[in-house]
């Protein structure tokens, strides 16, 4: 069952990769099936919506700027949510614990396996970084109509963006020179 859970999970990852590629009609319905897979899973809810806010924002946004463009098309926007919410999809199907230490280095599936346990760990390193940052900027300036609330929430954006391009080109790094990536 575990092993299932994890080809699962790879061939989820798998599409996130491949839904940049497809047209706009399949790519309708791939997002459509997602979120459906989605809200069927356990613990479906706000959290889902409250974790992909940043992503449907900067959909949103890109929308807009075509709009002002004067040429809207939706494929761009559309394929980063899909393959934001395959890629979510195939965090919560995958067998984390199994993973960890069921794994034998002799299986094909390791090096998959410990690859998806160092995203997951680099996602979790991102996160609490995150919001460690946002507290404290909401304790230093607890409005963002206030005077000096925009500036800040645009300082902790950017040093935000800015750890987060280092330790992806570090984790890059790492799992390329282990073998792991190609």
């Amino acid at each position: 069952m575990n092993r299932l859970r994890l080809v699962l999970s790879l061939s989820l990852l798998a599409g996130a990769l491949t839904v940049t590629r497809l047209p706009l009609q399949p790519l309708i319905g791939v997002t459509l099936a997602v979120f459906a897979a989605h809200a069927l899973l356990k613990r479906w809810g706000l959290r889902v919506l409250r974790a992909g806010f940043p992503v449907f924002l900067f959909a949103a946004t890109l929308v807009a700027l075509q709009w002002l463009n004067g040429r809207i098309d939706v494929a761009l926007p559309l394929r980063t949510v899909a393959a934001f919410l395959l890629s979510t999809l195939a965090a919560r199907v995958a067998p984390w614990t199994w993973m960890a230490g069921g794994l034998s280095p002799q299986s094909r599936l390791y090096i998959p396996g410990l690859f998806l346990l160092f995203v997951r760990h680099f996602a979790e390193i991102l996160i609490s970084e995150s919001l460690r940052t946002l507290q404290a900027r909401a304790i230093c300036a607890p409005s963002v109509l206030r005077t000096g609330g925009f500036a800040s929430i645009a300082a902790a954006l950017t040093a935000i963006f800015r750890r987060a391009l280092t330790r992806a080109e570090r984790f890059y790094a790492a799992q390329s020179l282990s073998g792991i990536v190609w």
